[in-house]
């Protein structure tokens, strides 16, 4: 009897440390768990906190954006060749290019008028090549990022650009003036 009571005693020790192990084990799994989610979590957190600027944003009324899609639509809506050319002198006029027949700092080919598969819509390209125009350099910048940018009309896109320095003597008291000449390519797109 003694003898079983010693081996119970054993056992129960034993069972303790066993016991006691176990969980030691699962304590430190669940640790290692945690501390690889730690840099997930952190992820998580990053992400809401953006998602929440965005949804924090008010959301557009739709008188606004019906009047965004109709000057989309306006935009592309198809034109002449004189229409085009008007376009790019407005475009000349308010970046202060002198527009004038007489100044020849404005000079704008007729276009060659071609179609183009963009998406799911065909759209009528007006390519105009080598339009030259002249006048102060701020001026002729002014024309070329206005073009590029979309800033007046987003259906443009700019091709090539060549600007050159070109020297004018005026009259009178032997006055020079630097000028700058740019040639430009230039697509304007509409919806057929």
């Amino acid at each position: 009897m003694e003898v079983i009571k010693n081996l119970l005693i054993r056992f129960r020790q034993s069972g303790v440390l066993l016991l006691i192990g176990f969980f030691l084990i699962i304590y430190i799994a669940f640790g290692f768990v945690y501390w690889q989610q730690g840099s997930q979590q952190k992820e998580l957190e990053e992400q809401s906190a953006k998602i929440s600027l965005i949804v924090a944003r008010p959301l557009p009324s739709e008188e606004k954006l019906r009047a965004e899609y109709d000057e989309a639509n306006l935009s592309l809506a198809p034109m002449t060749d004189s229409d085009a050319i008007a376009i790019l002198v407005g475009i000349a006029e308010k970046s202060g290019i002198d527009t004038s027949p007489d100044s020849g700092k404005l000079v704008v080919p007729s276009a060659q008028v071609g179609e183009e598969k963009v998406g799911g819509g065909t759209y009528q390209v007006f390519s105009f090549k080598n339009i030259s125009v002249q006048g102060d350099y701020s001026n002729v910048i002014a024309f070329i990022s206005d073009l590029d940018s979309g800033e007046t009309r987003e259906t443009i896109a700019l091709k090539k650009v060549t600007i050159g320095q070109i020297e004018v003597k005026g009259e009178g008291e032997g006055e020079t003036k630097t000028e700058t000449k740019a040639t430009l390519d230039v697509d304007l797109y509409t919806k057929l």
